[in-house]
């Protein structure tokens, strides 16, 4: 009989092939009974949601004393991994609720004895979906010996992050690429894709992204395979495509879920060189990985390298969400640094490399650049990036390149307005007598993307004058009757100023709305 350790265990993974539909649905009612959801749980936890999460061995205070319900019960078992007395599980769960999770390998006796159980999994709500993962070790700093095929929770920031990116393909066929739990897939899935394809290298993964599939109902629509990125793929086709590979740099492999060659590009690099194969004209394919730019190489220009001879018919945007150096990047490698020889080593590998920089980055094709020149766009992310923004920049760019030759063409019968949250720094100078003049300013944007611009004296008349009423030729009148410029500025001067500010995202224009911002 298997038995489950206090401490970090990995037993195999749930739910046999063959395990019984009814198993499968007697939990589902059980979950959805007790309520086990994000916005009960969040709320019983005293978190906004479960990213923030805390274990009672991370000294959480919240639901810490002995359970009163099948909420709190499936929340010491499968969020805390706490052993419980069998007794107490049979009793707030049911007999019939604790058969069916011994029959799905959830469950096992604890070792020593005592009568208590352990779960052998994780099992948390998230993305409206029931997900099981390998337990997380009781501590932090026993992470390092978890096995190479460790399938990570999908309740951690970079998954959040990852996710935030992907938008839903109502009607389509999806492919999530290194899968893991499946969470994307199986998302969409949820929310109204004709189909779903899950893959990972790791056969465990495939066991858990399989077994998750049964569990929310969904294996009917959502196909999980074993396969090396695009090898067991055939030639299956997909709407929509998404990936979070593992991008950390790796003289040797130790971690799946981590590791991913010499230069931390190795899987990404492949994914991308497969789009072309797999992904539908008018398809979209997200991902969100470390890149490095390159000496004379930066990372938009080898992203779409790497699509070859197809790359002509795709659209690129690249969103970078922080940045590192290669230093930064060895530090990370070795949990801090192993020694002089070992950084002189990693340094020179990654000066090999032509390695500048790291810039986590979000990265979007599109595949519908055929017969027009295809748009690459590199810009750095705001606060909070996700798949709205991403459109947004998307919709820009293809403006600034069929709308006109010229700004003032382009802002044709445009009335700006101010976005709202853009912050203006007016920089005063002082003279010799001690007075201050308005010499320039600052226009900052977090949102959509982050971005800083240079602006003249007159920047703060000229954003009071953009409220949505005029257009070019008003705002030059309106500077003009400030006495702010003078008869030698054109149109085409203030449309150059107010395209620069609309790119940024500082000015909304009518044909190209911002989104609103998340929690707006």
């Amino acid at each position: 009989m298997t038995t489950v350790a206090g401490l970090a265990a990995s037993p195999p993974p749930p739910g046999a092939l063959d395990a019984p539909p009814d198993a499968f649905a007697v939990l589902r009612d059980a979950l959805a009974a007790a309520k086990f959801d994000e916005s009960t749980v969040s709320a019983r936890l005293g978190v906004p949601s479960l990213y923030d999460v805390k274990r009672l061995v991370d000294r959480r205070t919240t639901l810490a004393s002995a359970p009163e319900d099948a909420n709190a019960v499936l929340v010491r078992l499968f969020i805390d991994s706490e052993m419980l007395p069998t007794s107490l599980v049979e009793r707030l769960l049911g007999a019939r609720v604790l058969a069916a999770l011994h029959t799905l390998g959830m469950v096992a006796p604890a070792a020593g004895g005592d009568a208590s159980l352990a779960a052998t999994v994780m099992l948390y709500p998230t993305q409206g979906l029931w997900l099981t993962s390998d337990r997380m070790p009781m501590r932090v700093a026993d992470l390092h010996l978890v096995p190479q095929d460790y399938v990570f929770s999908a309740l951690n920031d970079l998954t959040r992050q990852y996710l935030d990116g992907v938008p839903d393909a109502t009607g389509g066929r999806v492919l999530e690429l290194c899968a893991g739990t499946g969470v994307a897939a199986l998302r969409a899935a949820r929310r109204g894709a004709a189909e779903a394809w899950a893959t990972d290298i790791a056969p465990r993964c495939v066991d858990f992204a399989r077994f998750n599939a049964r569990l929310n109902d969904l294996d009917d629509r959502v196909h999980v395979v074993e396969s090396d990125a695009w090898a067991a793929l055939g030639a299956e086709t997909f709407d929509l495509v998404v990936a979070h590979p593992p991008y950390v740099p790796a003289l040797s492999h130790r971690f799946d879920f981590r590791d991913a060659g010499a230069d931390g590009e190795q899987v990404a690099r492949r994914i991308v060189e497969g789009l072309a194969a797999h992904l539908r004209p008018g398809g979209r394919f997200v991902m969100r990985a470390a890149l490095s730019d390159r000496r004379g190489a930066p990372i938009a220009t080898r992203v779409r390298e790497w699509l070859g001879a197809a790359g002509d018919q795709f659209d690129v945007v690249v969103l970078e969400d922080g940045e590192y150096g290669p230093m930064d990047a060895y530090k990370s490698v070795t949990k801090g640094g192993k020694g002089f020889v070992d950084c002189e080593q990693w340094l020179r590998h990654f000066d090999a490399l032509g390695v500048e920089r790291f810039a986590v980055s979000v990265v979007e094709m599109r595949r519908d650049a055929a017969g027009r020149v295809p748009l690459t766009e590199r810009r750095v992310a705001g606060r909070t990036p996700d798949h709205r923004a991403m459109d947004w920049v998307f919709r820009w760019a293809r403006r600034a390149a069929s709308s006109g030759a010229t700004p003032e063409a382009r802002l044709a019968a445009q009335r700006p307005r101010v976005a709202p949250g853009s912050r203006l720094a007016v920089h005063l100078e002082s003279d010799a007598s001690g007075a201050w003049f308005n010499v320039g300013a600052v226009v900052e944007i977090a949102w959509p993307t982050h971005a800083v611009v240079k602006a003249p004296a007159l920047a703060p008349t000229l954003l009071e004058l953009c409220d949505g009423t005029r257009d070019v030729p008003a705002i030059l009148a309106g500077l003009r009757d400030a006495g702010l410029v003078s008869e030698d500025v054109t149109r085409a001067d203030v449309a150059h100023l107010v395209e620069v500010l609309a790119a940024a995202g500082a000015l909304e224009l009518p044909d190209c709305p911002l989104p609103a911002p998340v929690g707006a």
